[in-house]
């Protein structure tokens, strides 16, 4: 408080005996301090264990020594509760049947031959969309030519062409009935992979832990077609055409953990009736 002649006194507080401050035991060596912060171990005392067992827990997880080709494969498109290839069988079915009934019969011959496809049936499927990824041709129907010093018999061997082609033709991955219209309030221009990113999401970070050394980068997945989304990279080498992502990857090994689809201007948060 301040006296009358303006000097600043100290405030004592009584040893009053029902104060709380009164049960409160300090250290024994509290009364040495020379500053308000307390010992909280004894240093004559205390040893820091610096040999005890440490396990950095990093890289792959559920991983077998044992693991096939197709073991790696299955780890990345199924989870505990749920499989990619069965909802893209579900949505692939659910969309050819919403077809059959809008689709002029004599324009599109082949649709009224369509039969469900099977689980079975969508792994070749995709197998072969691998496989052309590596063998390269100039079109859909060359590799099913029976002819010629490019004869791949093999794709023929799994699946036939028209076969190959109904199901390239109604693959989907999301129900379209479910989509927000263009223009409309929660429109997203992603809504028909958007299972499939969320679902790799989920399992790249279930099947690896990262290390502590990590980057955001962003990366083009190659694209020529037509799509409000395609974007043009110049000092990309690779592609320079195409989708835009932004990658959560491990620095030291390149593994992507996490990918985020560039929308456009507003990436996280799009114009509520759906544009810009």
């Amino acid at each position: 408080m301040e006296d009358s002649d303006g000097d600043i006194t100290d405030i004592v507080t009584s040893g009053d005996e029902d104060s709380d401050d009164a049960d409160v035991e300090m250290p024994d060596n509290a009364a040495r301090q020379p500053n308000p912060w307390v010992s909280v171990v004894d240093k004559e005392t205390f040893e820091l264990d610096v040999n005890r067992d440490f396990e950095e827990r990093i890289g792959p997880c559920g991983f077998e020594a044992n693991f096939s080709p197709v073991d790696y494969f299955d780890k990345f498109l199924k989870t505990e509760d749920d499989d990619l290839i069965d909802r893209i069988v579900d949505e692939t079915n659910r969309y050819a049947n919403q077809c059959q009934t809008t689709e002029n019969p004599t324009r599109h011959a082949r649709s009224n031959e369509w039969s469900p496809v099977s689980y079975a049936e969508m792994r070749a499927f995709i197998g072969l969309v691998l496989a052309m990824g590596i063998v390269k041709k100039s079109s859909i129907e060359s590799y099913w030519e029976a002819s010629g010093i490019s004869e791949t018999p093999n794709f023929r061997d799994v699946m036939s062409r028209n076969r190959f082609q109904a199901i390239l033709r109604y693959l989907h991955c999301s129900d379209n009935t479910t989509a927000v219209p263009r223009g409309q309030p929660g429109y997203d221009p992603l809504h028909k992979i958007n299972p499939v990113v969320e679902f790799f999401n989920e399992v790249f970070e279930l099947n690896y832990r990262l290390s502590q050394n990590i980057v955001v980068d962003e990366r083009i997945v190659g694209f020529k077609g037509r799509h409000v989304l395609k974007q043009y990279i110049s000092n990309k080498k690779a592609h320079r055409w195409g989708a835009k992502l932004f990658v959560l990857a491990e620095s030291r090994t390149g593994y992507t953990h996490q990918i985020n689809v560039y929308k456009g201007k507003r990436n996280t948060e799009r114009h509520p009736n759906g544009q810009g």
